[in-house]
């Protein structure tokens, strides 16, 4: 009976133990307990210590510690150093109470304490315990601690030394911890820190020293072989001695969910294809404010070009300032410094150089806070490799030397200006470089594009480029690889009546394949495109110099020069033409002559549509989708135009939509408007009909010839006045030739629309003028 009684007691105590079990699943208790330590009280101007050791986990498993001020006198400042740390030194700036808080954490439990800290003012503290300074010391010494530089007066004053953390497995104790000379002997290598309490009354003071010990009692550096797990701070060893090694890493190491903080004056050496990575859930501090004399240095243990991995930043935490670095004889990865994914960069004033591949390398979805004051120089590669949309953040004070900067991922979407430093050595441009979501990208004199084989500029949505050189340093944009058709050109559209300007620039090499439509071009302007280009040069393009034949598109030019293209210098609309600059000039192309779509007819509201034609006489080439001109308002072709028509075109002058149509030719004495057929054929096109009787049809002093081409059911003419509906024509000191048939042509009934004086006919088949019934 008494076994039976036991054996259900053991199965309701299972049962009990089991429920208990599932409730302590279901509600976990919070392993921590923060102890911010007892209230202390200090001096103005002196730091006093934030004791957070007496912090337990009962997990037994290492706290991430964070101090910070909650209530201060006011007016006051208040600054805590280390406040990561379980001893942090606080100091205010003026009497009173100061409330400080340390919040503890582990995994994803949080705890927080306060503790209470009292200053008064006094410029010369009764008691004031004082440690000694930070050093390093060689195993198999016995080290002294030492406090006898304390400030104190009189006897009764008690003292203390204590251990608040030592390395791993080490035993160590302090022997005469209750005098001012302690002592202990270190028999692990690596960091001691201790806490210095000195008491007397109602006053107390307290210090923190740190020993760093050395390996193999031969004053080498600290070897550094395995992860870093937990909070690490590398002390300056050899202070004396600035150039030596303090630390040597022998394996790759890699800073796991901890932070990694390196002091002023520190100087890492890293064996032969070894590398330091920061996860992304750890993170690097390595800071300093005298740049030139207390550096932090991360090199190879041999200075050679490539001799160990580099520095992989992969963290997501907010970013650490990493200022006064520098870093060397990297890049047997292809990098010095690399920023992966979603990691966010904050680095000034350092150092990259002597690496082998890239200096700084930031991968596509990387980020920079703040990139200042640095120097990145001698790389064997490129001094950066960066996507298009963070040059914005690469400060103009940094010195960028060596080969071009490597832009990859070339979307630009801010929707904000972005403005890149002109560098001298220029950018590398490996991809196309999309400009859009109502984005600017800005460029000033002396900046150098070189774009990658068959790569693109494209500015869309809204979205602007401006080029800004000047006349003696101009913007260059042209072919990685230096010969014709390297890389496809600049494409506008969409620009939602934004402007881009392309002033003082030099663009070559385009023209590999055609951005869109069927031709390649350096510039081409898409469906609502806008451009205004002055003193710039097209050069050495294997297509099109410019091509303006979309809808919508508003351009303006200047003085520009477009020279050495395999195709036409110029294609347009034949509504852009009066947008071309008479002095721009057109050497060496292929076809020297500016292409003319006719497709749509010309027409104009509020004013006339006027060709210049261009100084050096270069002809219009009316050619395309459209080969014949159709005018329906008021037209002036300049002096010097040279006009050739397609064989079969015709040039027609129409009233429409309300608009009253003219063409008026005005050549000089000895400067003439020529239109001419393409290949100077005789007859080859129809002509010019007028149909519209307005005062301003006139041609004066003009060279008409190769119209008059033929037809089975009606008669033809180089100029015909229109009866059906009514022309008229004052034509005068202008010369007719190699028609097809006849030279003028008017109705019979309507003679007098037709006023002549001075002509010339040469080579007509037919009547000179043809009065038709």
């Amino acid at each position: 009976m008494m076994t039976k009684i036991r054996q259900m007691a053991f199965v309701l105590f299972a049962i009990f133990a089991l429920t208990s079990c599932e409730e302590e699943d279901n509600n976990p208790i919070n392993p921590l307990t923060a102890h911010a330590g007892d209230p202390t009280e200090g001096f103005v101007g002196y730091s006093a210590i934030l004791d957070g050791s007496k912090s337990t986990n009962a997990s037994g498993q290492p706290i991430s510690y964070k101090w910070e001020v909650s209530t201060k006198p006011n007016g006051t400042t208040a600054t805590i150093e280390g406040k990561q740390e379980v001893l942090a030194k606080f100091t205010g700036s003026l009497p009173g109470e100061y409330v400080v808080r340390l919040s503890i954490s582990y995994q994803s439990w949080e705890d927080e304490d306060t503790v209470t800290i009292t200053l008064s003012e006094d410029e010369e503290p009764t008691l004031l315990a004082d440690a000694g300074e930070d050093r390093s010391m060689e195993i198999g010494q016995a080290v002294t601690l030492d406090a006898t530089q304390s400030t104190f007066e009189g006897a009764g004053v008690q003292i203390l030394w204590e251990t608040v953390s030592k390395p791993e497995s080490s035993i160590v104790a302090i022997q005469n911890s209750n005098q001012l000379q302690a002592t202990f002997n270190p028999d692990k290598a690596g960091e001691y820190v201790f806490k210095l309490t000195m008491t007397k009354g109602s006053l107390k003071s307290q210090d923190v020293l740190k020993i760093t010990v050395l390996a193999n009692g031969s004053g080498g550096p600290i070897i550094i072989n395995e992860d870093i797990l937990q909070d690490r701070t590398l002390s300056n060893v050899f202070t004396s001695d600035p150039d030596k090694l303090d630390y040597l890493v022998t394996k790759d190491v890699a800073v796991k969910g901890a932070k990694l903080t390196v002091e002023p004056g520190v100087r890492i050496g890293f064996e032969e294809g070894t590398g330091l990575i920061i996860a992304e859930n750890g993170s690097l501090k390595a800071y300093t404010l005298d740049f030139t004399n207390q550096p932090i240095v991360f090199q190879g243990k041999e200075a050679e070009k490539g001799y160990w991995d580099g520095i992989k930043i992969l963290s997501k935490n907010p970013p650490e300032y990493i200022a006064g670095i520098e870093v060397k004889d990297a890049g047997k990865l292809g990098y010095g410094l690399l920023i992966g994914p979603e990691t966010r960069l904050f680095l000034t004033h350092s150092t990259i150089h002597h690496n082998e591949g890239v200096g700084i390398w930031f991968e596509i979805r990387s980020l920079i806070s703040e990139f200042k004051t640095n120097k990145v120089y001698d790389n064997s590669e490129s001094p950066l490799r960066i996507p298009a949309r963070l040059m914005e953040s690469i400060f103009w004070d940094s010195e960028i030397e060596g080969s071009a900067i490597q832009i990859t991922e070339g979307k630009i979407l801010s929707g904000l200006e972005n403005f890149w430093p002109s560098y001298t050595v220029g950018y590398d441009i490996l991809e196309d470089l999309v400009i859009y979501n109502g984005s600017s990208l800005v460029l000033t004199y002396g900046t150098k594009l070189n774009m990658a084989d068959d790569k693109a500029i494209r500015v869309i949505s809204g979205s602007v480029l401006r080029i800004l050189g000047e006349a003696n340093n101009p913007v260059i944009v042209e072919g990685k690889t230096k010969s014709k058709g390297a890389w496809r050109g600049i494409f506008i559209e969409n620009s939602q009546m934004r402007v881009s300007s392309i002033g003082f620039a030099e663009i070559r090499h385009a023209g590999s394949n055609a951005i869109t439509g069927q031709a390649p071009a350096t510039i081409k302007l898409g469906n609502g495109g806008r451009l205004k280009l002055f003193n710039s040069t097209l050069n050495d393009g294997k297509g099109i110099g410019l091509e303006a034949v979309a809808s919508n598109i508003i351009l303006e030019m200047t003085d520009n020069t477009i020279k050495n293209h395999q195709n036409y210098p110029i294609s347009v609309t034949a509504q852009m033409v009066e947008h071309l600059d008479y002095l721009t000039r057109m050497e060496d192309n292929a076809q020297n002559e500016v292409l003319v779509d006719g497709f749509n007819a010309l027409a104009k509201d509020g004013g006339e549509i006027i060709w210049k034609g261009f100084a050096q006489r270069v002809s219009y080439l009316v050619k395309g989708l459209g080969r014949d001109l159709r005018i329906q308002s008021g037209m002036r072709i300049k002096a010097g135009v040279v006009i050739k028509m397609q064989d079969g075109s015709r040039i027609d002058v129409q009233d429409a939509n309300g608009r009253l149509g003219y063409l008026n030719i005005e050549g000089v004495a000895g400067n003439p408007v020529i239109i001419q057929g393409v290949n100077e054929v005789g007859g080859s096109w129809y002509g010019i009909t007028y149909s519209t009787n307005h005062a301003q049809n006139v041609i004066n002093q003009a060279i008409i010839s190769n119209a008059g081409k033929t037809m089975s059911n009606n008669f033809s003419a180089a100029i015909t006045v229109d009866d059906i509906p009514q022309g008229s024509l004052l034509i005068q000191n202008t010369k007719i030739a190699k028609s097809g048939e006849h030279g003028i042509a008017v109705s019979k009934q309507f003679l007098d629309f037709l006023r002549i004086s001075s002509l010339t006919f040469e080579g007509i088949a037919g009547e000179e003028i043809l009065a038709w019934e």
